[in-house]
């Protein structure tokens, strides 16, 4: 007998009960794996469906929420989860896909050049203030004067700086930026984990690369199966749907 069972939302199979037994052994599916074969109404979990596939250890294995989990990664799913790094079982998570993420980076980007703005426009009225010119002199017009100089270093220095920083802190301190979190997306290890913030720093720098690529690199996240981009592929992260 055939059987399918889905896996990070994707149905896979048919294999013979065989397989699913050796899947089951092997951690990649568990209790709560949905499978479905011919004549079944509609998709049932493992322990339901074919409840000889997880053999007689199964009853030992802990459980939450009727999903088997082995006892070494219980304590740390529990955690995640009280943490909202999961809102689901390992098997459910459920990915932020390309489109979502589009959004929630444009967001970003309003919220960083309303920064920029604010410093900039700060920056002008010290320049000001002090007596440096920030408009060319009608009488010399070829001569760029130097408050205008300060003023257009400022802007990219500032656009580089606070686009770093806005990302590394809220997503060390976070998970995730303000426009991630607007969305319900968090950012995490593969293993479901908080990132770190030197993972946070090289993921900062590694998606000026993804940038870099005439966009390729994000646009990557709309075929991957795990919807990553490419700052993702290179710090082993993932952005999952927390609601």
């Amino acid at each position: 007998m055939n059987w399918y069972y889905a896996l990070n939302g994707q149905q896979l199979g048919p294999v013979p009960e065989q397989e699913l037994a050796r899947l089951a052994a092997a951690g990649s599916i568990n209790a709560g794996t949905l499978v479905w074969r011919d004549g079944l109404a509609d998709w049932q979990p493992l322990s339901t469906a074919l409840p000889a596939a997880l053999g007689t250890a199964a009853a030992d294995v802990p459980q939450i929420g009727g999903f088997a989990l082995p006892a070494a990664q219980k304590d740390m799913v529990v955690q995640q989860m009280r943490e909202g790094v999961l809102n689901s079982l390992p098997g459910t998570v459920e990915y932020g896909g390309f489109w979502i993420r589009l959004v929630a980076k444009i967001i970003d980007n309003l919220i960083v050049l309303a920064m920029i703005i604010a410093c900039m426009v700060i920056l002008g009225v010290v320049l000001t203030a002090s007596g440096i010119k920030l408009v060319p002199d009608p009488n010399n017009q070829k001569e760029m004067p130097a408050g205008m100089l300060i003023m257009v270093f400022s802007y990219y220095g500032l656009a580089f700086g606070l686009s770093l920083l806005y990302n590394i802190l809220l997503v060390t301190k976070y998970g995730a930026t303000w426009g991630k979190m607007a969305l319900g997306l968090r950012v995490v290890k593969e293993d479901g984990g908080k990132l770190s913030a030197g993972r946070a720093t090289g993921r900062a720098f590694a998606e000026m690369v993804s940038g870099m690529t005439m966009t390729i690199g994000y646009i990557i996240a709309a075929f991957d199966q795990e919807k990553r981009s490419l700052h993702d592929h290179i710090c082993s992260t993932r952005v999952i749907k927390t609601r």
